[in-house]
């Protein structure tokens, strides 16, 4: 197993690992799908890969990502624009849950957090150190990029995942309905 930049041959393979490990992991319709890579895939890939990693196997297939966002001003404005649109039309719900998490965003931006991210790895890979390799090849390209610190959402029945951003130094700065949201600061005050 490698932990390597993304490249664009990974994008469909991705969009698989954000499905598959997703709550429509059993519903993989083509509705599901276009919701899925539209709110939490796409746009990391199309606009920001720079801080995007995969975890691949020995025959060079993505098992696993880190996905970023660096600049969420662009974030904001090209979710809009762009990818929930169609999210939208196809589920209300899931839009106007998604939007609500977006607008909180620039709490965590004024407290330093200024980069979110999501990692997953495939149930058959997991325990492996895959998902902290992610994190660390992640942690280090925004410390090059100067970033004070990043934030990602957590379920708040997600023991697992909760269990893993703890264990990778990761503390519960805030709480929303049915998650957590945990920080990171990459650079400390000295």
């Amino acid at each position: 197993m490698t932990v390597r930049p993304y490249e664009k041959k990974d994008f469909r393979y991705v969009q698989d690992i954000c499905v598959a490990t997703s709550k429509y992991a059993e519903e993989d319709s083509p509705s599901n799908r276009a919701i899925l890579c539209s709110m939490y895939c796409d746009y990391y890939l199309d606009r920001q890969s720079e801080y995007c990693f995969v975890a691949a196997d020995d025959d060079e297939m993505p098992v696993g990502y880190a996905l970023c966002v660096a600049d969420l001003d662009d974030y904001r404005d090209s979710m809009q624009e762009l990818y929930l649109p169609l999210v939208r039309k196809v589920s209300g719900g899931d839009y106007f849950r998604f939007v609500a998490e977006t607008k909180v965003c620039d709490r965590y931006v004024r407290q330093g957090y200024t980069a979110h991210m999501y990692v997953s790895v495939l149930s058959d890979y997991r325990r492996q150190g895959l998902g902290t390799q992610l994190l660390q090849a992640l942690e280090n390209k925004l410390q090059e990029m100067f970033v004070e610190g990043l934030y990602v959402i957590v379920g708040q029945k997600d023991t697992a995942a909760r269990a893993f951003f703890e264990k990778n130094g990761y503390e519960d700065i805030d709480y929303l309905v049915g998650s957590v949201v945990y920080g990171k600061k990459l650079f400390t005050e000295d």
